[in-house]
Formats: C-alpha cells, structure tokens, sequence
C-alpha cells in the first residue's frame, strides 16, 4: 500500500512538473552563439482585468511593472546561468518576448515565451508555460512572488530547449 502511495505521489509531481514546462515549437538554435538577447514582456490579463484596466484600479502598476519584470529576468538570468544574457539590449539580433497571458489573484502565471527576429518575426516558442505564485501578502506581493517561479520556469524552459540546439 505504502509502495502504491508513492507511485502515486511521484506519478502525480512528474504530471505537475510537465504541466510548468510548456510546449516547445520551432527551434532557439538561432540562439546559438549569441550571449545577449533582447527581452519584452507584456501582460494579457492581471486578476481578470486588462492590463490597461488593472492600472486604473491598481494606481501604483506602471511604478510597480518594472521591478516585477526585473524579478523576472533576474530569476530567468540566474537559472539560464553564464551562456545567455536577457535584458534591456535593443541592439541584440533577437528578441525574447514573454506574453503573460493571466496572472491570477494568488500571482499563478500562464505565459508564452516567444523568440522574435529583428523583424519581429516568430521563430520559436514555448506555450503554456505555469507557474505557482505566492502564499499570502498583498496583490503586488503575490505577483512579484510569481514573476519570480515564473522567471526560474522560463529560464528553465529556455536552457532546456538551447540544450536540444547543443548551446
């Protein structure tokens, strides 16, 4: 029974730790050789409002924004490791863009990640990309606690598909 038990448990962190991952299209081999990428990300839905709406209600957002995005690139940044560099580099051939599709009440993130070109043309991407947000604290607390699972998924995510290319 005990043995059952396990299995189960195990069975059952395996299904959520795919379900973090997110699904990869296209190939990051473009990636290759390059050690700074451009990065944009842009919020869909925060609480089930607009971006543009949870600014009205959420006064402090667009002071608030940059210090969530920086958690994320540094949580990206430090789970990608010394190889690639995201962050601010508009000159870079490549853009990383994450699209926060939701960022539920307890700062849950669902995003895409997108690999733009200079054109803004998709090369690749990883959809669906899940991550836990916070336990407790206030809204802003729970979305920068999220940003940061967020950030480590998708530099996790990121390394994962540059190690398929060999980078």
């Amino acid at each position: 029974m005990k043995r059952i038990l396990f299995l189960l448990s195990f069975a059952l962190m395996g299904v959520l730790n795919m379900a973090a991952q997110g699904r990869v299209q296209g190939s990051f081999a473009p990636l290759k050789g390059e050690s700074r990428v451009n990065f944009d990300m842009v919020f869909m839905n925060i609480h089930g409002m607009s971006e543009a709406d949870f600014s009205t209600y959420e006064t402090d957002w667009q002071k608030d924004k940059p210090e969530v995005v920086g958690i994320f690139t540094n949580d990206a940044n430090r789970t990608l490791g010394d190889g690639l560099t995201i962050g601010h580099f508009p000159d870079a051939p490549y853009t990383l863009k994450v699209v926060v599709n939701s960022v539920s009440t307890k700062g849950d993130y669902l995003c895409d990640v997108l690999l733009l070109d200079a054109q803004q043309h998709e090369i690749a991407r990883i959809d669906a990309l899940k991550t836990r947000g916070g336990v407790w604290g206030t809204k802003l607390n729970l979305i920068k606690q999220g940003a940061e699972s967020a950030g480590k998924a998708c530099g996790k995510a990121l390394k994962a598909a540059l190690k398929k290319v060999g980078k």
